[in-house]
């Protein structure tokens, strides 16, 4: 087997993209377990990732199985929790429960699609008035493919946090004269604010290790100031 080539930066949000929609930053990442977070950006990448001409869908629900979930990177023990969190917290919503196979029956996959929230305008982030994605215009960024592909199955939590709060504070990020931002200024308190991590050394931890994984790029340092201005 050949070995695996490190990866050396995402390629440029123009080609290879999901149209993901921010609340799944906004929203999923910080407040869901690792196993919800790896589910629903399966369904996001199954379902926004392949699009037709008109930039429709190719299909909306999905028929997943246990063998599938797992290389979504979540355990066999841990599927069944995720999907009962993902459906309690109106991410998913399940059209046909799986059945496994019984008395000569064969199983069935279970049935999935993302849940939109037709009925509210406003963009919600607070996780307890959260009824689905934001299904009016706007509100998405093109994700880079690698996002889903290779980070979110794949590495911590912890990290997938970090990547996902510099994507959606960078390129996440549209002025009213429609640019995206190539690099944003973080602070670290913002970070753990943002990210919901437990404590200072988990942050750091995954800040070190998205650096030297070239999943992010430090553009300029910061510095504390001992003042506190």
């Amino acid at each position: 087997m050949l070995p695996q080539q490190p990866f050396i930066g995402f390629s440029l949000p123009t080609s290879n993209t999901t149209y993901t929609p921010n609340q799944f930053f906004d929203v999923c990442l910080p407040h869901c377990s690792r196993g919800t977070v790896r589910l629903v950006a399966y369904l996001i990448r199954k379902t926004l990732g392949w699009s037709d001409a008109q930039g429709r869908p190719q299909a909306e629900q999905h028929a997943v199985s246990y063998a599938d979930f797992e290389r979504a990177g979540v355990g066999r023990d841990m599927i069944k929790s995720a999907i009962d969190e993902a459906i309690k917290g109106h991410f998913i919503r399940c059209i046909r429960a799986p059945h496994a196979n019984a008395s000569g029956k064969p199983g069935i996959s279970g049935l999935y699609e993302l849940l939109w929230d037709e009925r509210n305008s406003d963009y919600i982030k607070d996780p307890k008035q959260f009824r689905g994605f934001f299904a009016g215009e706007g509100n998405r960024t093109y994700i880079p493919n690698q996002f889903f592909d290779l980070i979110v199955p794949h590495q911590p939590l912890s990290v997938v946090k970090v990547v996902g709060s510099v994507i959606r504070f960078s390129i996440g990020f549209q002025n009213k004269w429609g640019h995206r931002r190539r690099n944003v200024a973080l602070s670290f308190q913002h970070l753990l604010n943002y990210t919901r991590l437990s404590d200072r050394t988990t942050l750091t931890q995954a800040i070190r290790k998205s650096l030297a994984a070239n999943f992010i790029e430090r553009v300029e340092s910061g510095f504390f100031d001992p003042e506190g201005s």
